[in-house]
């Protein structure tokens, strides 16, 4: 939150009251971080836009699809009004709505381009009119509407990254301040324990509690440490997907006693790009927490190879299926978008083939696109 300045975080309550915002929405919108927290997220709304409930129905959407995007104009705090592309996050927890997270980018400077590509087109047109080189001058004007289309996907390709980036960067502090703080504090717990029932050693009433204690305390701990190694494992950033892959997938077997068939084939020394790696592993990770909370699967098969100039991977169960399209559509869907979106920043696609009683079967499939090499020629 506090790196990010480029563009603004906003936390908000399912009541629609700002509850924390970071530099970046200070800079865009004026307000300062004290200024803002307790404030309605009407604020930043235009005085139109808030008669016609604009932010309602955002949240609305945003509940029902899991995101809603927009582009509109916004107010600062000095009155001034600047065009802005938004997304808004519905924040879940066991089921029930706690929140949303809303992202705002000034769009500025593309509208003062696109005013200047319509410029340069209303001229353009002219001047074809003037003169006989008509083929040449369309060929400007189409360069210029591809250059301008190409500029939107690539805003758009960078916001998704540097959201994942941003998440990566939340999930490895959560995970050192798990390991860092809350470990500390378990450990202190069990030897605490382990005190009072050296002091308790002959009533047994007395041991037989501490030792239910102890008990509950071990698993919070295997807890903590598999939590901690879920949201950032060490072992991608320093071996590569296909270690971090196959520790995840014995642990995950061994967390939730689900057996799971690895098969990787493709060659280990040709590592995949940093930004290919991390999401093909999250897409593993989100599609095996899916069949542990969802599926009631006996078997699962998760398969890593190259075929040709790309690489695919495959996740299947044998649990209970879920209709797609319906899904799709639901909340449990959202899961789904969020798999569909990281396959695209790679430029691949995915597939989910599923049925009621028959299983799920996920593929993905990326352009293999490797890290390069230290000893490459420059």
């Amino acid at each position: 939150m506090e790196k990010v300045t480029d563009f603004a975080i906003i936390f908000k309550n399912e009541k629609a009251i700002i509850e924390e915002w970071n530099i970046g929405a200070e800079h865009l919108f004026g307000w300062s971080r004290q200024e803002a927290i307790g404030q309605p997220i009407k604020i930043i709304y235009t005085h139109e836009d808030r008669r016609n409930r604009i932010s309602e129905k955002e949240m609305n959407k945003a509940v029902e699809t899991g995101v809603s995007e927009d582009e509109r104009w916004h107010l600062r705090k000095d009155g001034s009004h600047f065009f802005a592309s938004g997304l808004l996050h519905s924040l879940f927890e066991d089921g029930k709505l706690t929140g949303y997270v809303k992202i705002v980018r000034d769009l500025t400077e593309r509208i003062e381009l696109e005013a200047a590509l319509e410029n340069a087109a209303n001229t353009m047109d002219i001047r074809v009119e003037e003169r006989t080189s008509e083929l040449g001058e369309a060929n400007k004007v189409l360069r210029l509407q591809i250059a301008q289309q190409q500029r939107n996907d690539h805003l758009r390709h960078v916001l998704v990254q540097r959201v994942i980036n941003t998440q990566e960067d939340e999930r490895k502090r959560i995970s050192r301040d798990l390991h860092d703080h809350l470990g500390q504090e378990l450990t202190g717990l069990r030897l605490r324990i382990q005190l009072l029932k050296d002091k308790y050693a002959g009533e047994q009433d007395i041991s037989d509690e501490i030792e239910a204690l102890q008990t509950i305390a071990a698993g919070l701990d295997k807890t903590v440490d598999f939590l901690t190694w879920e949201l950032r494992p060490a072992s991608i950033d320093e071996l590569g997907l296909e270690i971090a892959l196959q520790n995840f997938v014995k642990e995950w077997s061994e967390h939730f006693n689900i057996p799971v068939k690895l098969t990787i084939d493709r060659k280990p020394e040709k590592r995949l790009a940093p930004v290919a790696e991390i999401n093909l592993y999250r897409i593993a990770q989100e599609s095996l927490n899916n069949v542990a909370k969802h599926a009631k699967a006996s078997a699962v098969n998760v398969k890593l190879a190259d075929i040709d100039h790309t690489v695919s991977m495959i996740i299947e169960d044998d649990g209970v299926g879920f209709p797609v399209e319906e899904k799709a559509n639901t909340a449990r869907g959202i899961g789904l978008i969020g798999l569909g979106e990281r396959a695209a920043l790679l430029n691949g696609e995915i597939e989910i083939e599923s049925a009621v009683g028959k299983g799920t079967v996920i593929q993905v499939r990326i352009p293999a696109d490797f890290q390069a090499s230290e000893n490459a020629p420059i």
